[in-house]
């Protein structure tokens, strides 16, 4: 387990309304990785970070039977003394996973044992144990981050709970026409600010009927057409999905990105979402070779 890697993740359907009942699509995003590392034991502090700290909670819980599942802690507090730490340049607060990486981290190295990632049939409890673990990050957590970086493979969620490994296209390249890219917003923001005022805005019943009946009618459109690489059709659902969050998660978006989320809704040559919780991070687009904004960080496969 030492030498394996560990990729952020990546939101591409379903940010909001996924809390409204709608399907979700995550994946792997290779993009940026983390992995456990060795650090002279005079520099492991710095590196380490809250490793320690997270240890003695996961020790506490252990004990009080709040963890599903057995993990050795006793070996990891004597790997970090030692200098274990978890190198990463997943970036902090940008929704891509950086506490779920080394959540699954910690769970492949040291659960007793761990859940294969073939058994399916385990997906949900596997889902429960790593939010368990996740929790010292965010006071609570679903459990999907880190369960998508385990899997290392798509993940479609949908009603009821149910959590899918699927297959899916290659991401397009320049020669289709199509590209997907991020943007930067150069600012860290926290989930769950943006979480719960979306759910604030959810108490107008108006506000819910628009997210019923609107935007998650073309999230899901959105999956089945990424699913299929339908990549015209995708476009027009991802401008429609764009035109959408500008009128009902317009707080969500960065103010330094409004103007251009509004020009390339104008000039139909790409369209920007929300990558994830919105607030910051990255904002995620699909767009025509060659028409993609500056800055634009083109994803390609891994």
């Amino acid at each position: 387990m030492q030498s394996m890697t560990f990729s952020s993740k990546l939101l591409l359907f379903g940010e909001h309304t996924v809390l409204q009942g709608s399907a979700a699509l995550a994946l792997p995003l290779p993009l940026f990785q983390g992995e456990w590392a060795w650090a002279e034991t005079e520099n492991a502090a710095s590196l380490q970070r809250n490793l320690p700290a997270w240890c003695q909670y996961l020790t506490k819980q252990q004990a009080e039977g709040k963890l599903e599942t057995k993990l050795d802690l006793p070996r990891f507090a004597d790997e970090l003394q030692a200098g274990l730490y978890f190198r990463s340049n997943i970036p902090d607060g940008y929704g891509t996973g950086s506490s779920g990486a080394v959540c699954a981290a910690l769970y492949a190295r040291y659960a007793l044992p761990p859940i294969d990632r073939e058994d399916a049939a385990r997906y949900p409890e596997l889902k429960r144990i790593l939010g368990q673990m996740e929790s010292f990050f965010h006071g609570a957590s679903s459990g999907t981050d880190p369960l998508i970086i385990y899997l290392d493979r798509p993940v479609l969620l949908s009603e009821g709970g149910k959590i899918e490994s699927i297959p899916l296209p290659s991401w397009p390249q320049a020669a289709s026409g199509w590209q997907f890219f991020l943007l930067d917003t150069g600012q860290s923001r926290s989930t769950s600010e943006w979480v719960n005022l979306f759910l604030e805005r959810c108490k107008v019943p108006a506000y819910q009927e628009q997210v019923k009946t609107q935007l998650i009618p073309v999230t899901e459109a959105a999956i089945r057409l990424f699913q299929q690489a339908q990549w015209p059709g995708l476009y027009t659902n991802w401008q429609q999905i764009s035109a959408l969050q500008q009128q009902l998660l317009e707080p969500m978006i960065p103010s330094a990105f409004k103007k251009l989320w509004e020009q390339g809704l104008e000039a139909g040559h790409f369209a920007l979402k929300l990558c994830g919780a919105g607030g910051g991070g990255f904002l995620l687009g699909m767009g025509k070779t060659g028409f993609l904004p500056p800055n634009a960080i083109v994803l390609h496969e891994s």
